[in-house]
């Protein structure tokens, strides 16, 4: 599923999934292991196309803050044109609800990018050219990934574009009691919560955002979050773009899946 908070929208997106088809040759290199939690290994896939332009997007897998195959099948109609136009994808996991919490996952996939920025040359990919996207909660990761650098850390290896598509940027606007299998999204120390919010990230040197978000989502707000999130990229004078688009929370229906496709596509091939 995509989102916590309006979970009858994953069975909307299942049912339209089955309408998109792709095919494309590609090579899958599976189970990268980055860690390990509680003795679990914790990786990330990667999926190269045999005409490859040698650019890299860490595909951050999440919905619901869930990570999984089921996720990252569920949200392909969206990824899936990256691969057709050559791009190599780096499909990583992150320990999950309802086992794990938000600041579990995020500290996760910190160390995962390091991992995919230190070996990506060994899938033809240039570390200084890597780019990332993600779906709602995956969204809401990825902006938290760019944008979480310190100023002083940054390097040549940092993000050079992302695309968050239908993203939560503001955990304290997640309600208290919100659960998702019987556990809560904030049964965490509160004190983290400035930690895990995109909107607390915000800052000058930030690489380019591209937002996408349906006008109609009635599980991730847009006015209260990419369209905040716009606001705050232009006072800090971070290159941007908003595309909203006349949808729910979902997988959009055609003609605006291939406008948001176009759009995706036009900021790496820009910015990568």
């Amino acid at each position: 599923m995509l989102c916590p908070r309006f979970k009858s929208s994953s069975l909307l997106i299942f049912g339209l999934i089955s309408q998109y088809a792709f095919s494309q040759d590609t090579d899958i290199t599976r189970h990268q292991v980055y860690g390990h939690r509680d003795g679990m290994a914790m990786y990330y896939d990667v999926e190269k196309p045999i005409e490859s332009n040698g650019l890299g997007i860490v595909l951050v897998v999440s919905g619901g803050f869930v990570s999984g195959e089921d996720v990252l099948t569920t949200n392909k109609p969206f990824w899936s044109v990256l691969l057709e136009n050559g791009f190599t994808l780096f499909q990583i996991y992150h320990p999950a609800h309802p086992k794990y919490r938000i600041p579990d996952a995020f500290e996760a996939l910190k160390t995962g990018i390091a991992h995919i920025q230190e070996n990506s040359h060994k899938f033809g990919v240039n570390s200084e050219r890597l780019g990332i996207f993600g779906t709602s909660t995956g969204g809401h990761l990825a902006l938290l990934l760019a944008m979480s650098v310190e100023p002083d850390m940054r390097s040549v290896d940092d993000f050079k574009a992302v695309v968050a598509m239908m993203p939560i940027v503001d955990i304290r606007d997640t309600l208290p009691d919100e659960e998702l299998f019987g556990a809560r999204f904030l049964d965490f120390d509160p004190q983290l919560i400035p930690m895990v919010s995109p909107v607390d990230y915000v800052s000058s040197d930030d690489p380019p955002t591209l937002l996408i978000h349906g006008t109609r989502d009635r599980a991730v707000n847009y006015q209260k979050n990419s369209l905040r999130m716009r606001s705050l990229l232009d006072a800090a004078r971070v290159e941007n773009r908003l595309l909203p688009v006349d949808a729910d929370h979902e997988i959009f229906p055609q003609p605006l899946l291939g406008e948001a496709h176009q759009a995706i596509l036009e900021w790496f091939n820009q910015h990568l």
